[in-house]
């Protein structure tokens, strides 16, 4: 298999786009479909300050480096969930060699001093629904408290047609109205979030990182055994094999639709923390409650 742009032996086959690379025509590939996507969709600006969402895997730490490459102002963020090891050793190493911040924030500190998994388990709620609204939470209010502009996610082209499929199948309207490559700021307490690598599958990411080296753990949450999400790529990716092109054609026309683009949400500011929510309290403050509430019950 030869390099379409030089003959050189190629590194990876994008079967999708009917071509293949070698390792520096991939570099250029990879690097160009990202400066594409944050131009096309407005995401960056050369003097934001970005947060990086960091977890350690290869997706969100090839974002960081990539972006730091490109000339971008970042900073990492990485949230202890308490779900496995905590990565901070690899990427501290990882933020020193690239002579950036990492900001570490324990979920401890700011839910009555439990792990998700421990609050999953009190509250009686899926593990997988309390790290997604404690994430979502956090990462703007760091953000935000901190001055940054934007907050940036590892998300990837399998990953947001996963998460399609999945809105889809169970028509949450919601989400589906939410599942874009930016969404700007529209609160004065709400950064913009955006996602660099939508088009990029993770195959491409994986092979960008183990020829640049890289650092990442590739250890699976322990959590995501059974997610449904997970189910939804092992079907993708049997379409992509019989269809090449079918994950990059379903999300494409999705982003070309304005079927499930609805009406600015009217944001309330809540009681308790001040941060924007569609009700009087957030969903945040209200699952604070319930853990209080949850842990007093115990104690009596």
């Amino acid at each position: 298999m030869k390099c379409k742009k030089c003959s050189k032996t190629a590194v990876i086959r994008l079967i999708q786009h009917n071509t293949a690379f070698c390792a520096e025509h991939f570099i250029e590939y990879f690097e160009k479909c990202i400066q594409r996507t944050i131009t096309e969709y407005s995401m960056i600006r050369k003097d934001d300050r970005v947060l990086v969402a960091v977890s350690g895997g290869k997706d969100s730490m090839t974002l960081w480096y990539v972006l730091n490459k490109l000339g971008y102002k970042t900073s990492g963020l990485l949230i202890n969930t308490g779900i496995g090891e905590l990565k901070s050793n690899v990427i501290s190493d990882f933020a020193v060699k690239m002579s950036k911040e990492l900001m570490i924030v324990d979920v401890k500190e700011s839910l009555s001093g439990l792990t998700i998994p421990e609050i999953a388990k009190l509250i009686r709620r899926p593990t997988c629904s309390v790290c997604g609204l404690i994430r979502r939470y956090l990462m703007n209010k760091v953000a935000c408290e901190n001055g940054y502009d934007l907050v940036v996610t590892g998300h990837n082209l399998d990953d947001e047609v996963s998460f399609l499929l999945g809105n889809l199948l169970n028509w949450n309207l919601e989400y589906l109205q939410r599942q874009a490559p930016f969404m700007p700021k529209t609160h004065k307490r709400i950064v913009a979030k955006a996602k660099p690598l939508v088009w990029l599958t993770e195959k491409e990411i994986y092979v960008y990182a183990m020829i640049n080296e890289i650092p990442f753990e590739s250890e699976r949450c322990p959590f995501s055994k059974n997610a449904s999400s997970l189910r939804y790529k092992s079907l993708l990716n049997r379409l992509e094999i019989d269809q090449p092109g079918t994950k990059l054609r379903f999300y494409k026309q999705f982003q070309r639709l304005s079927l499930f683009q609805g009406d600015t949400i009217s944001l309330n500011e809540c009681v308790t923390c001040g941060y924007p929510t569609t009700t009087e309290k957030c969903s945040f403050c209200r699952m604070r409650e319930r853990i209080e509430n949850a842990m007093g019950e115990q104690e009596n």
